[in-house]
């Protein structure tokens, strides 16, 4: 049994520390981590510590029901793909190493055990979304620019091969996920504790990030309260902590307030508004509004029993969700709309009209945003830049990856990896993810069904009919 202390000790001191440096926001002293000789990185190094400490301690209380029952040597595997998550918002860069020796080690236990997995359809697709990106070298310009756009599937199309020896069981779901959460509730509360004092040494009011504006510390960019953080991109980690927002929300939902409580949840969900404004991390802002609605379909999806219903209900859902919602708002609001992107999205889509079935190859992109007139690496958006370099093969390979990951998370009545999918479309259609070091842990994780999805509570609800034939499972 965990004590009352152990389940809320993260919670109770983060909402601590936040009320006493708010209220030291309106003492009238002089002292401030922005105006000290001490350096400021070196003090949010002390405090990176101090968190990684922390967490470690509430970990380790909680070891006895968080790693009951997982073997040793799988348990290193999961609580190690679990620091690539945490790492990410720190230092993204670090992860494509970490990566390389996670698939060695889950290749490595594989072989040891002689385990075979039938390939799953999700990976075949996913195989060949990464073949398809290495052959459209053979129809570039620019073959040394065109490999090194697409260097990373090097890794990625590993990932496959590695999902056949070695696969999730339901129990390191939970160690998984709970890590990175309380993790990200530190570093939101620091995040939050650095405006604090950004906006006290600077004499700005405290609720300035409610402004909806990029330039509401005025002369002072909000990029100062990141300076914890080595990735130093708002977007990469406003990302990364709305992505564990919603798999803490499925362990919530899958083991409800055994490790994460509702009070975890709701304090997570307000940290997660507050930093996103702060750090103006737009597609945080915009994907809030639509995993809620994705909360919402799910909870409605479990009182459909016929299979063409629940069908017809997700297909009307995601183009709502998916395409209508994001497209309605950001051409009805201007603090969405971005001219830039606006421009490389028709200068691409007619790229993709002068190619429309191979495109014009890895790397093409680039050209096309150097006709528009811009000097950036990437649309920006992995859609448009599949349809521009992989041509319409490419991206239906991209766009059935995405409708097996929903398939078959219905199927298996397992929702994490829908959520999961749900967050790197946001990403992917504003910055672009897919293919990169960090898929690797998520997508071995999050996106197949594990091995006992038999028992997955409260989510057994969503059901086919009785005729419709589950997964096999080893």
């Amino acid at each position: 049994m965990i004590t009352f202390l152990q389940k809320y000790f993260i919670l109770i001191l983060n909402i601590l520390v936040i009320s006493t440096i708010g209220i030291f926001y309106f003492l009238p002293l002089d002292f401030n981590i922005y105006y000290t000789d001490f350096p400021l990185k070196l003090f949010f190094r002390i405090i990176i510590g101090i968190i990684v400490t922390l967490t470690t301690t509430d970990v380790f209380s909680k070891r006895k029901i968080l790693f009951n029952n997982i073997n040793p040597f799988r348990l290193f595997i999961t609580i190690f793909a679990s620091l690539l998550i945490c790492i990410y918002p720190y230092k993204h860069k670090m992860v494509l190493g970490l990566a390389i020796a996670l698939l060695s080690l889950c290749l490595l236990y594989g072989f040891y055990k002689k385990t075979f997995y039938k390939p799953h359809p999700i990976m075949i697709i996913l195989f060949l979304l990464s073949c398809i990106k290495f052959l459209s070298i053979l129809w570039s310009d620019n073959f040394s620019n065109s490999f090194r756009h697409i260097d990373y599937y090097c890794l990625f199309i590993m990932l496959p091969i590695v999902s056949c020896f070695y696969k999730v069981q339901k129990k390191e779901l939970y160690p998984f996920i709970y890590i990175p959460f309380i993790v990200f509730i530190n570093l939101m509360t620091l995040n939050i504790a650095s405006y604090i004092f950004l906006v006290k040494q600077y004499q700005k009011p405290l609720f300035s990030f409610l402004s909806l504006s990029k330039g509401y510390l005025g002369d002072i960019s909000y990029i100062e309260t990141m300076k914890w953080s080595v990735t130093l991109h708002q977007s990469m980690i406003g990302w990364g902590f709305l992505l564990v927002f919603v798999m803490g929300y499925w362990l919530w939902r899958e083991n409800k307030q055994k490790w994460i409580t509702s009070w975890h949840i709701i304090f997570y969900f307000i940290l997660l508004i507050i930093v996103s404004l702060i750090i103006q991390a737009r597609v945080v802002i915009l994907g809030i509004r639509i995993i809620m609605l994705v909360f919402l379909w799910a909870e409605l999806m479990k009182r459909v029993k016929s299979r063409k219903k629940i069908i017809y209900y997700t297909s009307f859902a995601s183009l709502i969700i998916l395409f209508l919602l994001p497209f309605l708002i950001i051409k009805k609001n201007n603090y969405f709309n971005d001219e830039i992107r606006n421009r490389m999205n028709l200068a691409a889509w007619n790229s993709f009209k002068e190619s429309p079935f191979f495109g014009k190859g890895a790397g093409s992109e680039e050209n096309v945003i150097i006709k528009a007139g811009y000097d950036f690496h990437t649309l920006h958006n992995d859609y448009l830049s599949t349809l521009v370099e992989q041509g319409l093969v490419g991206f239906l390979f991209i766009l059935f990856f995405h409708i097996f990951v929903v398939y078959f998370g219905i199927k298996n009545k397992f929702l994490l990896g829908i959520y999961v999918l749900i967050t790197f479309f946001l990403f992917n259609t504003t910055e672009g993810i897919m293919g990169l070091p960090i898929c690797i842990p998520l997508f071995l994780f999050c996106l197949l069904p594990p091995e006992d999805t038999s028992c997955l509570s409260p989510e057994k609800n969503i059901s086919l009919p009785a005729n419709t034939q589950t997964q096999d499972t080893p």
